[in-house]
């Protein structure tokens, strides 16, 4: 084996070594959303295969991603789409201990999550999309550069209702979980009734004037 050879399998092991702790971690942070679900039904265990997986360092991807179910991005936010699920899973855990979930990487992971998680509860396309963006931002604190602005405005004042504006709650709280049912049926309703959704979020949405 050449030198080359021996440096591209290294890196290969260690995008291996990373990849494992990042699902470790991606399937502790599912259990919790689970957990916080649970009102709205269950989502069932943590599979990888829903998720966009690579590894990303210097712009190569050392491990092929799969084809992610979620687009929960800005494509203008290269840096945060779904193959950096892994990279973002690495960097909030590193962080963790010192900011909690206040980063912008645990925002993309619980956008991520939350956007699968609401798909298998029946929420489809840019519904389940919105609910994602909504659970990653009152996770957070954070907000996503595209992160459907009037329902996530929707979500953050439902959740926040009649309780203080702080960030730092658990996801077994049963206040918690009954806000996100709450939450999740109004959703589902506006996916079920496009009248609905027209007068409760279209309605609300600022409309720019074309200049010329």
């Amino acid at each position: 084996m050449d030198l080359e050879e021996l440096l591209r399998d290294r890196e290969y092991d260690e995008g291996e070594k990373r990849l494992e702790r990042a699902l470790v971690i991606a399937e502790r942070e599912w259990e919790k959303v689970r957990q916080s679900l649970g009102e709205c039904g269950d989502i069932g265990g943590f599979d990888k295969k829903d998720f966009m997986i690579g590894i990303i360092k210097e712009d190569v991807i050392i491990r092929q991603p799969l084809v992610s179910p979620t687009k929960s991005v800005s494509v203008y936010a290269p840096t945060f789409y779904p193959m950096y699920f892994i990279d973002n899973l690495l960097t909030m855990e590193e962080e963790f201990e010192n900011r909690g979930y206040s980063t912008s990487e645990a925002l993309y992971v619980y956008i991520e999550l939350a956007t699968r998680a609401s798909e298998k509860l029946g929420l489809e396309g840019t519904f389940a999309m919105a609910f994602g963006a909504g659970y990653g931002s009152v996770r957070t604190g954070w907000v996503a550069e595209k992160g459907f602005p009037v329902e996530r405005e929707i979500f953050f004042n439902m959740f926040f209702k009649d309780r203080k504006k702080d960030f730092a709650w658990d996801f077994y709280w049963t206040s918690v979980r009954e806000k996100l049912k709450e939450i999740f049926d109004r959703f589902h309703a506006w996916q079920d009734d496009e009248e609905l959704f027209h007068r409760e979020v279209k309605s609300k949405a600022v409309v720019v004037p074309m200049l010329v």
